[in-house]
């Protein structure tokens, strides 16, 4: 009998393509024989709505649904084996949940958004907590905590959504996939490639925050490179590797940023499954594995040493996309860090 697992963020989201995307592993689950996966969020409806396909499911509470409403249609509608929680122990919803899950469930498991994972009371709760980045434990040094329940997951991309589809043409000469919220530092990417005379596509989610946004529009429009800065809207994953095929070379700003999970991004992982090279900023992600340089791309200290890099990636961009896709199968391997590690997350 297949294990039922239920993997929870208690956020209002603007569309179900978010809800899907929201969890990385939600169009992959297909690859675990042994689990029934129920996905939970919120949508901005008037009633309850499910969604099945195959082996998992998508469940949408309204907007307004009160916090203990939730948590029992979980326990007793959906009687999970497995709950998976997504978000900040700082959402005031989060602690009630823990509390309630925990005397429910067989397995009750946390991933933390943000810098921070939790303080020691909250953190009890849980089984185990997963975390992608190693300064996120050493962040925790400050509190006494079990760390036979931290397990540090390296990310992966799914083979069969995320893979070299280049055009004949690049229509766009960077990409970079934000989300358009703050911490992204959007306007700081488009200061370089405005020096530059190639185009920028940059690729997020117009509704997360929309009056950042519309400030990244305006930014645009005063300076009159409309033409230069393309802003993309939120496209499903299965269209991801169409637009990144069309696109040069994969950039991040160069600032560190607070949450170091955030170099972890799985837009990079994507990226490179997609074999894009890469060029990203040293002081996010000189302490990473996504870049050899000289082979898939280059680490840039400041706009000389960009646009510097960016000419010698396209003077020869397919040696640098093949050893992107070359270290994609070295490095973050699908079979270990996804479809091993949920076998052993959920079954252990």
């Amino acid at each position: 009998m297949k294990k039922r697992v239920c993997k929870f963020i208690d956020y209002c989201f603007q569309s179900q393509g978010q809800l899907v995307s929201a969890y990385d592993d939600s169009n992959s689950i297909r690859y675990l024989d042994n689990f029934e996966m129920i996905s939970i969020g919120r949508l901005d409806i008037p009633e309850l709505k499910i969604i099945s396909e195959d082996d998992r499911s998508f469940v949408f509470f309204p907007k307004n649904t009160p916090m203990e409403k939730i948590a029992g249609a979980i326990i007793e509608d959906i009687t999970p084996d497995v709950i998976h929680m997504h978000g900040s122990h700082l959402w005031p919803s989060y602690p009630y949940y823990a509390k309630t899950f925990v005397r429910e469930v067989d397995k009750l498991i946390f991933s933390p958004a943000g810098s921070s994972c939790g303080t020691p009371e909250f953190l009890t709760y849980f089984d185990h907590i997963i975390v992608n980045h190693p300064l996120q434990v050493d962040r925790m040094k400050v509190y006494p905590y079990d760390k036979y329940k931290i397990i540090i997951r390296k990310r992966s991309a799914d083979p069969s959504v995320f893979y070299p589809n280049f055009s004949e043409d690049i229509l766009y000469d960077f990409v970079y996939v934000a989300g358009f919220v703050p911490v992204k530092q959007i306007p700081e990417m488009i200061k370089l490639v405005m020096n530059t005379k190639r185009k920028l596509l940059v690729l997020g989610d117009f509704s997360r925050t929309r009056n950042h946004y519309l400030q990244i529009k305006n930014l645009i429009d005063d300076f009159h490179f409309e033409d230069q800065i393309i802003l993309h809207d939120f496209i499903p994953q299965t269209e991801m590797a169409d637009l990144l095929g069309q696109c040069g070379v994969f950039v991040w700003p160069n600032i560190r940023p607070e949450n170091p999970s955030t170099t972890t991004n799985r837009a990079v992982i994507e990226a490179l499954a997609c074999g894009m090279p890469l060029l990203l900023g040293r002081k996010a992600f000189n302490e990473t594995e996504f870049v050899i340089p000289g082979r898939n791309g280059f680490l840039y200290d400041n706009e000389n040493s960009f646009i510097e890099f960016s000419e010698k990636i396209f003077d020869n961009i397919n040696l640098y996309r093949y050893f992107s896709n070359e270290l994609i199968k070295e490095r973050f391997s699908f079979q270990e860090n996804f479809i091993d590690f949920y076998n052993y997350l959920y079954s252990s």
